[in-house]
């Protein structure tokens, strides 16, 4: 009766141990489709984000009156373009801040003050896989610029490392019920500020300048 009952106990030990296994396998599989799940929810709720480039990596200064009123004209021309086929992305409440190489764009906390030139561009809106062009065009009196580099934009001179900032809010719509903000900065490195001569191959050929995106991606 011993050996039997020992016999018996040994079979038993096995099936809790298979119970035990099959348990343990479960709960795993369970953990690995949660994390599917959540990854999935987080790509359709965060999609490819807007994509910002000054087109021809410059900004044309002009001379648009003389003295003594002095009125400095300057155009740009930001290309947004939206990668995502979900989903329609709008860049609302923009400032944008022109930086020269002196001041760092990122790490000014009061870029208005700090800035060359402070505007606020119009709102852009892209739908899905489309790009637009978002043209600025300003008309600038002295007070308006930097008093250092006013003079200079208004001869004529151009400048080669100046870097803009965009600090706005981005909206992704995920659907016609949901869509989520975040506050989103955009910088644009190494522009071309100043004024153009069509004749100058390094102008009339220059890239566009590709924003790096800094925010709340979180």
């Amino acid at each position: 009766m011993t050996a039997d009952g020992g016999e018996g106990d040994g079979e038993k030990s096995r099936f809790r141990c298979l119970d035990a296994a099959r348990y343990v396998f479960a709960a795993a599989v369970t953990v690995l489709i949660m994390v599917v799940v959540v990854n999935a929810i987080k790509v359709v709720l965060r999609p490819e984000s807007l994509q910002l480039s000054v087109a021809g990596g410059s900004l044309s200064t002009a001379q648009l009156k003389p003295p003594p009123e002095e009125v400095l004209g300057v155009e740009l021309n930001l290309r947004a373009q939206n990668p995502s086929g979900r989903s329609r992305m709008y860049y609302l409440n923009i400032r944008a801040y022109l930086f020269d190489k002196n001041t760092s764009a990122s790490a000014s906390s009061k870029p208005e003050y700090e800035s060359i030139i402070t505007f606020i561009p119009s709102d852009i809106a892209v739908v899905q896989q489309e790009a637009v062009d978002s043209l600025v065009s300003m008309k600038l009196k002295k007070r308006q610029v930097d008093p250092s580099y006013f003079g200079m934009l208004y001869n004529g001179s151009r400048f080669s490392d100046m870097t803009l900032r965009l600090d706005g809010d981005l909206i992704t719509e995920v659907t016609s019920e949901f869509n989520k903000t975040r506050p989103t900065s955009y910088y644009c490195e190494q522009l071309l500020v100043g004024g153009k001569n069509s004749d100058d191959e390094p102008v009339k050929y220059r890239q566009d300048v590709i924003c790096k995106q800094r925010g709340a991606l979180n």
